[in-house]
């Protein structure tokens, strides 16, 4: 009770509760020019999945935290993790720890699941002190018209309605994705979460050579109509042979944009490779992460490290790390914050492997 107000933390669980929720998140994180989170992002008020937590008074929603799950593919391993987004609370109850109080409640669902991973979006002091890091690095690049020479081989064009299978194939190709069924990507594509912060929409533009699809870019572009006409693209999501990549990222030009904005991977070795004669800055992934169970964690991404290196338990704090007939030991904290970040100071060999390769956060599941 405060101040004879009853209040309560809770799953929402009706369409009235989330389109509360779909309210409060466009009081705090939109105006006029964007569309509303609710269309932007979908799964984040879905009560469908249910998965999402709100603190009540008198049965007003006050403050929310959304919750969504997803399946990581790496190779042939398969990692189970949920992400969290549109945190806010009501400018008449702020500071009053709600925002903390629901992200105990999400980390308790979190531990209930078969999920290792949490994803979040944000970097504030909450998600730290919560045990959230930092992760993974990638290289951004900011291309201008001219900056890649064009090569014959490919011709690009946007995606036309026959082109979903061989999208399919390509966006499963991937070695490392969120997964996501036809419907999904559609569904993803059309609410343009991630583009819709900077009151962007998206094209997906494809490469293909004799008929064959060999690769696509969901790229953001501004709204002629809004105060986004004149920022630079964005590129969200892709996948195909690299080659085909780059010649896409070459011709995008075409559409009327005027710089393209693209952070890519670091292990994303070929297409990184592709792009060398850009300037670039290195940064860690956009957002936290947090790995809310070491051993599955391990246990699910096993199928990726078999046979690169293999872990020894040596009691509840410290594991040996077997590697290419030498072996160090860490305690959990020093191995996960290897598995997330890496560490350049060890041997090259672990280098190829760590940062475990995670898809980017910023793409179609962005949330």
């Amino acid at each position: 009770m405060e101040n004879n107000k009853t209040i309560e933390v809770r799953l929402l669980n009706s369409e009235f509760e989330f389109a509360q929720a779909i309210r409060l998140a466009d009081q705090v994180f939109r105006d006029d020019e964007h569309k509303s989170m609710g269309k932007a992002f979908p799964h984040l008020f879905s009560p469908e999945l249910n998965q999402s937590y709100g603190v009540f008074i008198n049965n007003e929603l006050v403050s929310y935290i959304g919750l969504v799950p997803s399946v990581i593919h790496l190779e042939s391993a398969e990692i189970l993790a949920y992400s969290i987004g549109a945190v806010c609370t009501h400018p008449d109850h702020r500071k009053k720890g709600f925002a903390s109080m629901l992200l105990d409640w999400v980390f308790t669902h979190v531990q209930r699941t078969d999920a290792s991973l949490l994803f979040v979006s944000g970097s504030l002091p909450i998600y730290i002190k919560a045990g959230c890091s930092f992760y993974g690095k990638l290289n951004k690049y900011e291309i201008k018209k001219g900056d890649l020479l064009e090569k014959e081989g490919c011709s690009v064009r946007e995606l036309s309605p026959f082109d979903w299978f061989h999208l399919r194939k390509l966006f499963q190709s991937r070695p490392v994705y969120f997964e996501q069924s036809i419907y999904d990507f559609s569904i993803l594509n059309k609410a343009a979460g991630y583009a819709s912060i900077f009151k962007m929409e998206h094209k997906i533009l494809v490469a293909e050579t004799e008929y064959e699809l060999r690769g696509f870019v969901v790229l953001g572009v501004p709204n002629p109509s809004s105060s986004s006409g004149k920022q630079p693209a964005r590129v969200i999501e892709w996948g195909g042979d690299p080659q085909a990549i780059k010649s896409i990222l070459t011709k995008s030009f075409h559409i009327d944009i005027t710089s393209l904005k693209c952070s890519i991977p670091v292990h994303e070795k070929e297409l990184n490779q592709l792009l060398i004669s850009l300037e670039k800055t290195v940064a860690p992934y956009p957002g936290t992460i947090k790995i809310t169970n070491l051993d599955l964690f391990l246990k699910q991404v096993e199928p990726f490290l078999h046979g690169k290196i293999e872990l020894i338990d040596l009691d509840i704090n410290r594991k040996k790390l077997i590697f290419n007939q030498k072996s160090i030991i860490l305690d959990n904290v020093s191995l996960e914050k290897l598995i997330l970040q890496g560490d350049p100071n060890l041997d090259d060999y672990l280098n190829e492997i760590f940062p475990i390769p995670l898809p980017f956060s910023e793409g179609l599941n962005y949330v």
